[in-house]
């Protein structure tokens, strides 16, 4: 009888030994690796890998973008001349100020006088809106 409880006080050691073990080993993992991630607004690559037919436009360093259905139904006033396109390009690393994913060379972008975030491409066709495409 005495053997037998020397056998259940060891295991009882034993496992109680186990289980700090177990709750100290689990409690800590170590540092946490940083995750990398990038904020900032979408840039011309971004948008033409998810959407390659996006009409779209650089002006400021800002991707802009056209197609925008409450964009199109807002009342707004053109205003300054801001820009020209100087270049059509479909591949997103070639975007620069002034280039376009969807307008010819030499096409007229407007100010909005409303706001700040839109802008107005005058066209044969018609005028087409652009949204500014910013992060936040």
């Amino acid at each position: 009888m005495i053997r037998a409880l020397r056998l259940t006080n060891s295991f009882r050691l034993l496992l109680i030994s186990l289980l700090f073990f177990i709750i100290t080993g689990c409690g800590f993992s170590g540092p946490v690796p940083q995750q990398s991630t990038t904020i900032g607004n979408p840039t011309a690559s971004d948008i033409l890998a998810s959407d390659p037919s996006a009409n779209i436009i650089v002006y400021q360093d800002i991707v802009y973008q056209a197609g925008i259905q409450w964009v199109d139904e807002l009342e707004l006033t053109k205003g300054e001349l801001v820009l020209e396109i100087l270049k059509y390009s479909r591949v997103g690393n070639e975007f620069a100020n002034g280039t376009a994913s969807g307008l010819p060379v030499g096409t007229k972008i407007y100010r909005v006088k409303e706001r700040g975030d839109i802008v107005i491409a005058e066209t044969d066709q018609g005028d087409i809106r652009f949204y500014a495409l910013v992060e936040g």
